[in-house]
């Protein structure tokens, strides 16, 4: 590999301080990649913009790179090779346009990837033409027990694959936080597309991250050779601190916190540990490495855009299932320019009139 230093630069710092909200914002998801690339052998962190000066000055106290008000400015005066696009999904296809007009090299795009289906065929063409590098990081893949859940998912100990379940709290939806599960369930069927996916959803009036969210849905899928998944949005986490659970016709995988496994198999019952207490940024650095090797003539890493434009391709296609009422199928057909939650908020506050 060669001993070539990729300048890397983030756009959307984050704020500082506070937890932050699915409707709210106030995360610093920036910071995050700042770690990852300081972490990371071969990158130097050497420029962020961010539109809030505040939240600038915060992370340059931190970090002591050179800030910028806007990425084209930040663009022209820094001459990263990679950019963390860490902005609101509706910003992103402009700003990869911009870094792709810029010679960068390499981007990683924060999920959700693209706001609808004619932004994903428009970004499949600019990618094929310009040969830049994209990866969005759903790094869970990188974590110790999520690897190890689908080895053993695949390896028949528990049985034929039946059904992988998830649920998420906490106010999150199907997009900002479901796209990591939607990712892991396409993980744990060797990376394919599922045939179909059917869902439904309650959409009221909630916002975040500059887009409709629901407020309650449910989404269910089959994969080739007839694994299913389903993931709820808008409850509880399951019970037990489980945070998934992947059922075969033999036994089962419960993945406990994001660090533990509970398998269940004729064997009896086991409990395997995996992660470090670093297990997340160490995560994070295995992916950013992989980005580098991709750019720098090594093999396209697992993340990469081939690989992710998929997923954002079933992101969609669960919520246009909502929209038509009816099961969509892969590849998707459709060819609108809107985020499908749009269309049911509208349809929501139009029932409210009537």
């Amino acid at each position: 590999m060669p001993n070539t230093t990729l300048r890397s630069a983030i756009v959307g710092v984050g704020q500082a301080r506070g937890k932050g909200s699915p409707t709210t914002g106030s995360f610093r998801i920036g910071y995050v990649h700042a770690q990852m690339y300081g972490r990371t052998p071969g990158y130097e962190l050497a420029a962020a913009a961010d539109i809030n000066p505040g939240n600038l000055a915060a992370f340059q106290e931190q970090f002591a790179v050179p800030g910028y008000g806007g990425i084209d400015e930040m663009l022209a005066a820094a001459r990263p090779d990679v950019v963390s696009l860490c902005t609101y999904v509706g910003l992103h296809l402009g700003m990869i346009k911009a870094c792709i007009a810029a010679g960068v090299k390499g981007i990683i795009c924060e999920k959700p990837f693209v706001a609808s289906p004619a932004e994903l065929a428009e970004l499949r063409a600019l990618v094929a033409d310009s040969g830049v590098k994209i990866i969005v990081p759903h790094f869970r893949r990188y974590l110790k027990a999520f690897a190890r859940a689908r080895d053993i998912y695949a390896s028949g100990e528990i049985g034929e694959r039946v059904m992988v379940t998830a649920a998420i709290g906490d106010g999150w939806d199907l997009s900002e936080w479901g796209s990591h599960w939607l990712d892991m369930f396409r993980f744990f069927h060797e990376d394919s597309m599922p045939q179909w996916v059917l869902g439904q959803a309650r959409v009221t009036d909630r916002r975040g991250f500059g887009h409709a969210m629901e407020d309650h849905a449910m989404v269910f899928m089959q994969f080739p050779g007839g694994g299913r998944a389903a993931v709820e949005t808008g409850v509880d986490y399951l019970n037990d601190s489980v945070t998934m659970i992947l059922a075969g016709s033999r036994g089962s995988v419960s993945v406990i916190g994001e660090d533990r496994l509970r398998v269940y198999s004729k064997a009896g019952e086991r409990i395997e540990t995996y992660e470090k207490e670093d297990g997340f940024i160490a995560a994070w650095s295995d992916m950013a490495a992989d980005l580098r090797t991709w750019i720098l003539g090594g093999e396209p890493a697992p993340l990469g855009f081939d690989h992710v434009a998929g997923t954002a391709e079933l992101n969609l296609g669960s919520y246009l299932s909502m929209v038509d009422g009816d099961r969509v199928e892969f590849p998707l057909k459709h060819t609108s320019r809107e985020w499908p939650v749009e269309v049911l908020a509208r349809r929501a506050h139009k029932g409210l009139a009537t």
